[in-house]
C-alpha cells in the first residue's frame, strides 16, 4: 500500500492522531491486510501476534463461555484499535476477537508494538485515552444488556455497527445478531420487525439496511449516545 492511501482521510483514528514524527517511523511496521467476515484474529487466552489498526470494517470483542455460547462486549473500528492489553503489560488476550463486518486494516507484530508504544509518547497517551473509551464501551455493554429493552438495545447495536462500517448496509444474519446480543433469535427477530414497520430499517436474508439513522437514535437506549460521546472525546 502507497503512502497516500495510508494517509487518506478515511484511515484509522488513532494513527491518523498520532504526532507525524511518530508515524513516520511506523509507517514501516504496518502491513496491510484485509479483513474478512468471520476471520478470527485472536482466541481467548492465546498470545496475540497482531495488533491491528482498522481502516474500515468492524473487529467484534466477545466473551465465550465453556458451553460455546458467546456475547459481545464491545465493537472495534476505525477509532480504535485490536490489542489493548499489550498495552497494559500483557501479550495474553483475554476476550476473543474476530471480524464482524469485512474491511481493512492496518497490523503490526506484537513485539514492534510493544517496543514503539514504549518509545512513543504520543501514540501511548492516544492509546491510553483509547482504553478508557473501550472500557466505557464495555461497562456501559453490561449495563446495557441487564437493564434495557430489546428494541432500544438493538438499535444501539446496529448504530455502534453502522458508525464503524461507515455503511447503511451491513451483512448481518438475525442469527449472527442475537448471539452478540446474548438472546434468542426470535428475540432479535421481533425486535427487526418492529423496527422496520417503524420505517427505521429494512431487511432481508443476511443483510440489514438503516433507513433513518436519526429515527434509530432515537429508538436507541441512552447507551449509544453515552458510547459516542465518550469516543467522541478521548479519541479526537
Amino acid at each position: 500500500m502507497s503512502t497516500s492511501q495510508l494517509t487518506r482521510p478515511r484511515s484509522n483514528r488513532i494513527l491518523s492522531a498520532a504526532p507525524k514524527e511518530e508515524y513516520e517511523r511506523l509507517f514501516p511496521l504496518l502491513e496491510y491486510v484485509e479483513l474478512r467476515r468471520a476471520d478470527v484474529l485472536h482466541e481467548a487466552g492465546e498470545h496475540m501476534p497482531y495488533v491491528y489498526f482498522p481502516y474500515s470494517g468492524t473487529i467484534s470483542v466477545v466473551v465465550q463461555m465453556e458451553d460455546g455460547n458467546q456475547a459481545e462486549v464491545g465493537v472495534v473500528g476505525r477509532e480504535g484499535v485490536l490489542g489493548l492489553p499489550l498495552v497494559l503489560g500483557t501479550d495474553t488476550a483475554p476476550l476473543r476477537g474476530f471480524v464482524q463486518v469485512s474491511g481493512g486494516a492496518m497490523r503490526m507484530t506484537a513485539a514492534d508494538f510493544v517496543e514503539e508504544v514504549g518509545r512513543r509518547a504520543g501514540l501511548y497517551t492516544l492509546l491510553l485515552r483509547y482504553a478508557q473509551a473501550f472500557f466505557v464501551q464495555t461497562a456501559q455493554t453490561a449495563a446495557c444488556n441487564r437493564l434495557h429493552p430489546m428494541e432500544g438495545r438493538l438499535s444501539k447495536w446496529l448504530l455502534t455497527t453502522r458508525d464503524r462500517a461507515e455503511s447503511d448496509d451491513l451483512d448481518l444474519t438475525h442469527e449472527f445478531v442475537s448471539v452478540m446480543l446474548g438472546v434468542r433469535r426470535a428475540g432479535v427477530t421481533e425486535a427487526l420487525g418492529a423496527l422496520r414497520a417503524e420505517g427505521l430499517i429494512d431487511h432481508s436474508r443476511g443483510r440489514i439496511r438503516i433507513l433513518d439513522a436519526e429515527g434509530l437514535g432515537r429508538a436507541s437506549c441512552e447507551c449509544y449516545v453515552v458510547i459516542r460521546d465518550e469516543y467522541e472525546r478521548l479519541v479526537e
